[in-house]
């Protein structure tokens, strides 16, 4: 993606995400990248779904659980800054989160179910935002962003991590 002013105003470690992007298009990468991330999740054989590729990483279950917890994260973080409110939010620690689940083993198939769910929500709460609204730069562990970087931070973490799945786990 080639948006200097996205980038300008964006904190640096998005910007590895946002050069996953390939277009502009926000709402339709959203769509892409549900696509692709169904398409690349359903490929993944049974005996493979609780599969980590090194001892201490993540199994491929727990690598969707991880991006569709990001993905709320992120879209709190959003409609709370498209509705003009300029009051910090924290930042998460993301292995916190994941290990409130070590123990639970979930099935592939209904994590998918509620990626497109949250996927579908997550493109109609985009399509509710002005160019305004989109343009608001609230701060989100202590560093300004703004809703529409956050739109495509969604679609870039979520890149990143099927590129971890096609080269660590299949």
């Amino acid at each position: 993606m080639n948006n200097p002013e996205l980038y300008a105003s964006s904190p640096a470690y998005c910007h590895y995400y946002f050069d996953l992007v390939a277009s502009d298009d926000l709402l339709f990468e959203l769509e892409r990248d549900m696509n692709f991330t169904l398409d690349l999740f359903r490929s993944v054989p049974l005996e493979k779904e609780h599969y980590a590729y090194q001892p201490g990483k993540w199994t491929v279950t727990q690598l969707l659980r991880h991006s569709i917890d990001c993905e709320r994260i992120f879209n709190y973080r959003a409609l709370r800054f498209a509705r003009f409110d300029a009051t910090p939010l924290p930042g998460f620690d993301e292995d916190f989160y994941m290990n409130g689940l070590k123990t639970r083993l979930e099935k592939l198939e209904v994590l998918l179910e509620e990626f497109i769910l949250l996927r579908k929500s997550t493109i109609s709460l985009f399509r509710t935002f002005s160019e305004d609204n989109l343009n608001f730069l609230g701060t989100a562990n202590g560093l300004k962003i703004s809703a529409r970087a956050i739109g495509f931070c969604v679609v870039g973490h979520n890149k990143h991590h099927c590129k971890i799945l096609k080269e660590r786990y299949l």
